[in-house]
């Protein structure tokens, strides 16, 4: 016990000084992937309107409470509009998720509670949120700071997490319900509980109430209001996000079922599995363990409430959406080996392993023919020094970035990704018609068949890799170019 007090007194520190470097390391990234919408175009509304209304104009509105980019818009205000004031605006939130590993993995695993931060910071989707200037890194402090009320008794925490949960997103909102639900399995199965009368659970309800109900009021305020003024909640038929949240038939659902088992043991966490299922072949009592028990029904509650949502629609299969999932089943896993009868050495080495391959899962890049979620892994660091190195090629040859189409997340102006106030930006993909195309496999919109056209029709004019991130500008032929003109024409 001394020696894990020790590991943790100095680990801690060493950890928040390792997120305040990262914050500083990735201070000049861009906007990127969603965050170009859910953080730089909500900000800027405000910030050029001056917080004037509450609600977002509909071609940037995706149904979400807009407080991340009025948060972030207040912070431009105060600090200036720059690359570096935004990403250091996430500190609270970074600190805060990484403050809250150690007491959260103490509550579960006793002396071993200073494994979980580092198994946690190596979880792929949450360590490539963290870089980013993204509302999921507030949805997963207030996540863990929900957590942690309820299981130290702290209703403050308990209140405030749930209140940040609510005020991020629709997701949030979801998340509240995770606690809510995992709160009251803790209440009715506390040891000294005898009286299991419908009575005694209902004003255990009750005494939990008080303690989500800002959050919950904060939530059908929000919902209310909008509808109301919209006359929709979530999406709407006219807005660019409306076919993701198509509904799936049977062969859609078997398939984003089968999605969902993928994104579960995705990017290292097939390891977190893996030592799960040799606790349960070697050491199944640990299962017995009210510690173990309880990160069983916070996870298996967490994948109740946020797998629907997976399962019944054609597009919300991304990684980010399962945070507080993959973060309960990696608590899981964690508690069960570190509560399970064996010996310190078996114990260190299985979360060595769990812990090495959430570090390779950073270095998982698939085939250009397989999407992936480049968001939330560390992969796509090197994205951003090529796709400038590609910009400044292009500048050179006198290539205008209008005349080069490309596919998400970079159409649009530069301005919205660098903050740089250049308004030129690529242009949506059309192979038909366009002389130059950008592609890199960060891009998943980019169809087999398109994938095949330039590379047997096309030119390779310049090509950029770095890591497992490349950036390819390719060009048509003059007659070819000439050709698909002509035809348009006609």
């Amino acid at each position: 016990m001394v020696r894990a007090a020790r590991t943790e007194k100095w680990l801690q520190p060493a950890l928040l000084a390792v997120a305040v470097l990262g914050i500083a390391y990735s201070s000049p990234f861009p906007f990127f992937w969603d965050t170009i919408q859910l953080g730089s175009k909500h900000a800027h509304h405000y910030y050029h309107t001056g917080f004037a209304q509450l609600l977002l104009p509909d071609d940037i509105d995706s149904g979400h409470p807009p407080f991340f980019g009025m948060y972030l818009a207040a912070a431009w205000m105060l600090f200036g509009k720059s690359l570096a004031v935004s990403h250091w605006a996430m500190l609270p939130f970074v600190l805060g998720t990484v403050g809250l590993l150690f007491p959260l993995g103490r509550h579960f695993a006793g002396s071993w509670g200073w494994a979980f931060p580092l198994l946690a910071l190596a979880l792929p989707p949450l360590s490539g949120q963290l870089v980013l200037v993204s509302p999921d890194v507030v949805l997963a402090f207030g996540f863990l700071l929900g957590l942690y009320g309820i299981l130290y008794r702290k209703g403050w925490a308990l209140a405030l997490g749930a209140l940040l949960l609510a005020a991020i997103s629709t997701r949030g909102m979801m998340t509240v319900v995770v606690l809510f639900l995992f709160d009251l399995y803790l209440r009715f199965s506390r040891p000294n509980r005898t009286n299991h009368k419908p009575v005694t659970y209902l004003k255990e309800m009750l005494r939990a109430l008080p303690l989500y109900l800002p959050s919950g009021l904060l939530a059908l305020a929000f919902l209310l209001y909008h509808y109301l003024e919209k006359g929709w909640v979530g999406y709407h038929a006219g807005s660019e996000w409306a076919p993701s949240f198509a509904r799936v038939g049977i062969s859609g659902l078997i398939k984003n079922g089968l999605v969902l088992g993928w994104r579960l043991a995705d990017y290292g966490m097939v390891f977190s599995w893996l030592a799960l299922g040799l606790v349960i072949w070697r050491k199944p009592g640990a299962f017995r363990n009210p510690k173990v028990q309880s990160t069983l029904w916070l996870a298996g509650i967490s994948l109740v409430l946020l797998a629907p949502t997976f399962l019944l629609y054609s597009g919300l299969q991304q990684h980010r959406y399962l945070l507080p999932l993959l973060l309960s089943v990696l608590l899981l896993s964690f508690t069960a080996v570190a509560q399970g009868a064996w010996r310190r050495k078996w114990k260190a080495g299985l979360l060595g392993l769990v812990f090495t391959g959430l570090l390779t899962g950073h270095l998982w890049v698939y085939p250009d023919h397989m999407a992936q979620s480049w968001d939330t892994t560390l992969a796509h660091v090197p994205y951003y020094r090529l796709k400038s190195q590609m910009i400044g090629y292009l500048d050179e040859q006198g290539i205008p970035l209008e005349a080069v189409g490309t596919a998400f997340p970079e159409i649009g102006p530069q301005y919205f990704k660098d903050l740089s106030g250049r308004t030129a930006g690529f242009a949506p993909k059309d192979l038909s018609t366009q002389r130059y195309i950008l592609y890199s496999n960060v891009m998943n919109d980019f169809s087999d068949g398109e994938l095949e056209r330039l590379r047997e029709a096309w030119i390779l004019q310049k090509a950029l890799r770095r890591g497992g991130v490349k950036v390819q500008l390719y060009r048509i032929s003059e007659n070819t170019y000439l050709y698909n003109s002509a035809k348009q024409k006609d």
